[in-house]
């Protein structure tokens, strides 16, 4: 049996009673129908949980934070008949909240951000989740769903609207799906309509066109033709051996093909009494602006682009040209999900889980607004095994491997994350 570690056991007691001084000092934020919700808990040692715990009075919930201050602490996005039941059989289940979480999970380069980078690569399409599917194709208002920063690496959204309530997993997934892109037929984006037609002997030809959406336009069609728009601007930006030689990265394009297309884009066609440019035409949604090999080639390209998770691909970045969605798939489609409680603690960074709004996320910064008023200035001696170079509360730390002096709600940081011990008390 391995002998207990003194600074491990030093940094468990001073965050667990850093956390109890947090929880005495603010009341919790009540989930809707909160005497509905499950309860569940993890401890400050490893494997230790408690769920099937259900409350029907704040004051009941509170004592319980403040008696037993757990590491972390979550709630069931169900609604239940029996909440303390032991067993879902014996719950009796009501219905359930939709839940999305975004997470560094998301972010395929997120190995090589720095913390802060990451939590801002989340926000960002955290924002999108909310803006562009969530509001603009499922027509969630501001009023039934809750921003939440999860205290960690990520941000949930919960949806709140009764409609949602009864959706199964099935029903979920379908909703995944969609905001990802799943089976997505970009073709199906693009009409065929009829413009002219001839009559001879008795037999009528009708000649069509590909008619693009209209880049307002809500769902999916608008979504890739707002991408193709945005991939053509892309390519403008970039000298033309390197745009010419993205195209020709996707396989089956030929580079003569690939310069083709370019030339077709962005060959000028007329000077006077402006320039035009066949992504001028483009952009005022006049697909019949490039030869139909070229449209053909470009779509083509776009719909490859939808199924890329990356945000730089062959050097090119993706952003507002690949427009599906991120959530994580398993939360969103389970209808049991326990989820962090908002205004309790993150046990593995002593930041809080902060409700937010639409208009609060704009300049959330955790490393600022997620430190707790509760964490102190007070000086606590840590021990580091490698040098930090962090910023919390807009102040700047660089500091040294060894023991150091460092401000409490660093302190707290550095040794929920595992990065410093706190030094025992002689």
């Amino acid at each position: 049996m391995a002998a207990p570690d003194p600074g491990k056991e030093a940094s468990t007691e001073f965050l667990r009673e850093q956390f109890r001084r947090y929880y005495r000092s603010r009341r919790p934020t009540l989930p809707d129908r909160f005497g509905r919700r499950e309860f569940g808990f993890m401890f400050w040692t490893a494997g230790i949980v408690q769920r099937h715990v259900g409350f029907s009075k704040e004051d009941d919930l509170r004592g319980f934070l403040t008696s037993r201050v757990p590491a972390h602490a979550y709630y069931s996005s169900a609604y239940y008949e029996t909440p303390d039941a032991k067993t879902m059989e014996e719950k009796g289940w009501l219905g359930a909240d939709l839940v999305f979480d975004l997470d560094a999970d998301h972010i395929p380069t997120a190995k090589e951000m720095s913390y802060p980078e990451m939590l801002e690569a989340v926000r960002q399409k955290i924002i999108r989740l909310y803006d562009d599917f969530l509001k603009a194709d499922f027509g969630f208002d501001e009023r039934s769903m809750r921003l939440v920063f999860s205290g960690g690496r990520g941000y949930h959204i919960h949806v709140v609207d009764e409609r949602v309530w009864s959706l199964g997993s099935h029903e979920r997934r379908e909703i995944v799906d969609w905001i990802t892109g799943k089976g997505l037929d970009v073709d199906a984006a693009f009409r065929e309509s009829a413009f002219d037609s001839k009559e001879f002997r008795g037999h009528v030809r009708v000649k069509k066109r590909l008619v693009a959406p209209a880049a307002d336009e809500g769902g999916w069609r608008g979504k890739i033709f707002r991408g193709m728009v945005q991939l053509a601007g892309t390519l403008e930006t970039l000298p033309a051996e390197e745009a010419i030689a993205f195209l020709a990265s996707f396989e089956g394009v030929k580079p003569t093909d690939a310069a083709d297309l370019h030339a077709n884009l962005f060959k000028p066609r007329a000077t006077r009494p402006r320039v035009i440019r066949g992504i001028d035409r483009l952009r005022e949604g006049q697909l019949e602006a490039l030869s139909d090999r070229n449209r053909d080639l470009l779509i083509r390209i776009v719909r490859d682009l939808q199924q890329v998770r990356l945000d730089v691909y062959h050097g090119v970045a993706l952003e507002g040209i690949t427009q599906r969605g991120e959530t994580d798939e398993p939360v969103t489609s389970d209808i049991k999900r326990l989820i962090r409680m908002p205004s309790t603690l993150h046990g593995k960074t002593g930041l809080e889980v902060v409700p937010l709004t639409r208009t609060r996320i704009e300049d959330f910064r955790p490393l600022r607004d997620a430190v707790p008023k509760a964490w102190t200035d007070e000086p606590v001696r840590v021990r580091l095994k490698n040098k930090i170079n962090s910023e919390m509360r807009d102040e700047t730390f660089n500091v040294a491997p060894g023991v150091n002096e460092v401000p409490q709600f660093l302190a707290i940081f550095l040794a929920a994350r595992g990065l410093a011990t706190v030094e025992p008390e002689a």
